[in-house]
């Protein structure tokens, strides 16, 4: 296995890759707009960490190659979206991001 972990600026993708590297050997993790689409489909790569960060989906300049990256690899590798990295693959895909009226954490609530 070669998992790539997505940096969208932020420090939790090091806890990140600790917890990947204790099942493999330590992923790969780069920058939001260090890598495309192209590199990650003809490097080998067999999974995709899309980490979590400040910003928006759907504001360009938040995501990188990220929108990019979700559209032409999905369906072809396996990719978890963390907390922006789960919201950008709603985005990708056609979903829309809303706010909460209020902020909660931690809440059970039936689905």
């Amino acid at each position: 296995m070669k998992t790539l972990i997505i940096d969208n600026y932020d420090s939790f993708t090091y806890i990140l890759s600790q917890y990947v590297s204790e099942l493999e050997k330590i992923p790969l993790v780069v920058k939001n707009n260090a890598i495309t689409a192209d590199e990650i489909l003809n490097d080998g790569i067999s999974h995709i960490i899309i980490s979590p960060g400040p910003g928006r989906p759907e504001v360009a300049e938040d995501m990188g190659n990220c929108i990019d990256i979700i559209k032409k690899c999905m369906g072809r590798l396996p990719i978890l979206g963390v907390c922006l990295g789960h919201q950008a693959i709603v985005h990708a895909l056609g979903g829309k991001i809303v706010r909460a009226p209020q902020p909660v954490h931690g809440k059970k609530s039936r689905v």
